[in-house]
């Protein structure tokens, strides 16, 4: 009997201190788990243990967002345990919930590879496709890209599906010209032909992934027609790590980069810095053909221009900052980056008049810049809050001499403030409520220097000289809401953008002062409707639309005449006015597999170089041309037709049509054309592997101007070494030296011309990357890493 009353005296004890238990059985502890790359790991087991009471364990599976939640806890201590194939075992400490903490929101868990599988994936990059079709944006893997090997950012820029970089270094991305490009979430503010230098100053193997973002949402900036995000590479895993980069290509010029990242993370503490150095050199071979007429059609003179143009720059960027996680809620950041860009280069150039001339140059250029960044976490739900505060200043110098006894002096300075925070909130788990507000200003100086030379030295030209000084201050805002059902799913949100710019050109004895102000605001809305065709999601249709903007940059509003040669020159033009956008795409996507893009896009005052016949020089600005009509049909597949090789392919038809007024002749101009590109990957061992590539574009309008048909092809060969840790890659880009590019001119008055330009495309390369440091460190990081990609893009 003695025993039977001690175990019913003991479980009528615990009657009582079960009920209080009960009551308290509201505790909750929640937490995300990533890879070093920040991915989500999706599947990943958590068990939670009670120390206090051994029979106790809970497992649930993480969801596709990497996201876990225990629920209805009682207070008490608990440790975790998370596992998952091809990574290590992590055990947390000690966790509490008591009657201060029910809520416990942990800091992302970043799960360690296992020795071998970790640097399959991480270093080689094997496990990532080269493409990856998202639902509004398409992915391109730099690191799986073999044939850019040794190259700089704009070559992988023009190797990436659907984009093409003019020779001004203007960029499109399926016929929407003037794109904004975005390097990790920011915009440079840089103009075409600078922004195009820049990129050849940053080594592709610094690249992470390029994003394509055909039909933006609300919360990206309404500039251009679509955006690339160019996302540089960045290490988080814990302790001392970094990477290097050696490469060298060789066509007519050489080329060669090197870099090194380096990442030190430990508690509260993330330290980074890269520094990287791009050596870049090129050739323009240019043949012009211009046919005069009379007034009554005959046949007045033809004049053949022959140019050779040579460049040569060093590009050295250095990006360095430190994260700071305050709190498991909290993380704050702050970033410096700098580059400096000396180039210099060539020119000559003969005629059959008989003229000749040469001009040479020399032009220094810096940039300096800061970036201060918050992001914070208010509750379980989700809700954030993340600003950021930059500060940039660009200057760029340089002088000119020209045969013709001239010489440029040309100083600019392009100062930039921009603020801007992103607040998101989840109202449910099915609606979702984003909003932001964001302020810049730009303020640039052009003090542009003409000079003749006499017996007593360079005297200035003061007819010919020009200092303009422009200002821009855009305001902007925009909220959008998003629903989910059980197949449906849609998006709506609006931006508005209030600008307000004013340039002067400052007077001199012989030019007197003049300025000009515009002030506008507008709404670009956008919407996006999905619905999955099956359970699986196997099956995805996308329909979206969106209004966009294109301003002109600052160099086309300056009226300044540059000499290109004795036949041609360029200048802005101060009454410019922006160009405007209208989209639709509908999309749909099979497994990533495959899948096809329809779209039609509407531009309005579209902004177009037209050539101006002033006798026998060509004038080229910048003019609000008319309107553009193009209608888009992209298949696209990515498929393994044998074990070892991966293709993926796709082919655009468009149909475009131009019509407008350029100098008082009528351009009423349409075809209807197509590109292909397709890229094959073979593997052929665990370290070799290898990769072919082509691409055909067909004819093209752009204004006055139409492009005829070109193509290249590529090929590339990979070894890893050191372990896996290293890749060494052996390229050659446009085999047949293909990439010629050969354009009619029409509409112009009582002349016709013909252009051919070949650059230093064809080249031989070869490329060395190895990764080293705290590889397999077995510590984990309990701190908080700014919970989404997206913000820690920011830091």
């Amino acid at each position: 009997m003695k025993p039977i009353l001690i175990l019913l005296t003991l479980a009528f004890i615990s009657i009582p201190a079960s009920f209080v238990q009960a009551q308290n059985a509201n505790g909750r502890i929640s937490g995300m788990i990533t890879n070093v790359q920040n991915n989500p790991l999706p599947g990943a087991s958590v068990t939670l243990f009670k120390p206090a009471a051994p029979a106790f364990n809970k497992t649930i599976a993480v969801g596709e967002d990497g996201r876990f939640a225990f629920k209805k806890l009682y207070e008490g201590q608990y440790i975790m345990i998370i596992t998952n194939v091809g990574f290590k075992k992590y055990v947390s400490d000690t966790f509490t919930i008591d009657a201060g903490h029910h809520t416990l929101l942990l800091p992302v868990i970043v799960l360690q590879h296992n020795a071998q599988k970790a640097l399959k994936e991480v270093v080689v990059g094997a496990s990532k496709p080269l493409l990856e079709h998202k639902i509004d944006r398409t992915i391109v893997n730099v690191d799986a890209m073999l044939t850019v090997a040794g190259s700089n950012a704009l070559e992988v820029l023009a190797r990436s599906p659907g984009v093409r970089v003019q020779p001004d270094g203007d960029i499109s991305l399926y016929q929407k010209d003037g794109v904004l490009v975005l390097i990790d979430n920011k915009p440079t503010y840089l103009s075409a032909q600078e922004l195009a230098a820049y990129l050849r100053s940053l080594p592709a193997g610094i690249l992470d992934k390029v994003e394509l973002i055909s039909n933006p949402p609300a919360q990206y900036d309404a500039s251009g027609g679509a955006i690339i995000n160019i996302r540089l590479k960045k290490n988080r895993a814990l302790g001392f790590n970094g990477s290097m980069l050696i490469a060298y290509n060789q066509g007519r010029y050489q080329r060669n980069n090197e870099a090194i990242m380096l990442n030190y993370r430990k508690k509260k503490i993330n330290l980074f810095a890269n520094l990287s150095h791009a050596r870049d050199g090129n050739y323009n071979r240019e043949t012009n053909n211009r046919y005069y007429y009379n007034t009554n059609g005959s046949p007045q003179q033809s004049l053949l221009i022959n140019k050779w143009y040579t460049f040569q720059s060093d590009g050295i960027n250095v990006r360095t900052g430190l994260d700071y996680f305050v709190s498991a809620n909290t993380t704050v950041g702050i970033l410096f980056t700098g580059g400096v860009r000396p180039r210099s280069d060539q020119l000559s150039y003969n005629s059959n008049s008989i003229a000749s001339g040469t001009m040479h140059g020399n032009y220094p250029w810096y940039s300096g810049g800061i970036n201060m960044n918050v992001l914070h976490t208010f509750n379980r739900k989700g809700t954030t809050l993340s600003s950021d505060l930059d500060v940039v200043t660009l200057h760029a110098d340089g002088n000119q001499y020209l045969s013709t006894q001239v010489m440029y002096n040309l100083p600019a300075d392009i100062n930039i403030m921009s603020a801007k925070a992103d607040y998101n909130m989840p109202l449910n788990k099915k609606i979702k409520l984003e909003a932001g507000l964001k302020s810049s200003y730009v303020r640039t100086q052009y003090n542009n220097d003409w000079y003749n030379k006499t017996a007593d030295g360079y005297t200035p030209d003061y007819g010919n000289t020009n200092h303009f000084k422009y200002s821009e201050n855009i305001n902007a805002g925009y909220v959008s809401i998003a629903k989910e059902w059980r197949r449906w799913s849609a998006k709506a949100g609006v931006r508005i953008e209030n600008t307000n710019m004013h340039g002067r050109q400052l007077p001199n004895i012989v030019i007197p002062d003049s300025s000009f102000s515009r002030n506008y605001t507008n709404l670009f809305p956008d919407c996006y409707l999905q619905y999955k065709l099956d359970s699986n999601n196997n099956n995805i249709v996308t329909l979206s639309y969106s209004q966009r903007i294109r301003r002109p940059n600052y160099q086309q509003l300056n009226p300044f005449l540059f000499y290109n040669d004795k036949y041609s020159y360029s200048a802005g033009n101060p009454a410019l006015t922006p160009q405007y956008f209208r989209g639709i795409e509908l999309r749909y996507t099979y497994k990533n597999r495959l899948g096809l893009v329809a779209g039609y896009l509407y531009t309005s005052k579209l902004i177009q170089s037209l050539i101006e016949v002033s006798g026998s020089v060509n004038i080229t600005r910048p003019q609000n041309f008319g309107v553009n009509h193009a209608l888009t049909i992209y298949p696209f597949v990515q498929l393994m037709p044998f074990k070892g090789w991966q293709l993926n392919a796709g082919v655009a038809l468009f149909h475009l049509e131009n019509r407008g007024i350029a100098y008082e002749q009528t351009i009423d101009n349409d075809i209807t054309t197509f590109e292909m590109e397709m890229t094959n990957q073979f593997r052929f061992s665990k370290s070799w592997s290898a990769e072919l590539s082509g691409m055909y574009s067909g004819a093209r309008l752009a204004g006055q101007t139409r492009t005829s048909p070109i193509w290249r092809a590529d090929v590339a060969v990979q070894k890893t070494v050191f372990k896996e840790k290293g890749s060494i890659k052996l390229n050659m880009t446009d085999i047949f030296h293909s990439m010629i590019r050969r354009d009619q001119f029409s509409g112009l008055l009582l002349m016709q011309s013909q252009r051919r330009l070949e650059n230093d495309t064809q080249r031989l390369g070869i490329s060395l990357s190895y990764r080293f440091g705290d590889t397999n460190s077995k510590k984990r990081s309990n701190q908080h890493t700014g919970s989404a990609a997206e913000e820690q893009g920011r830091l």
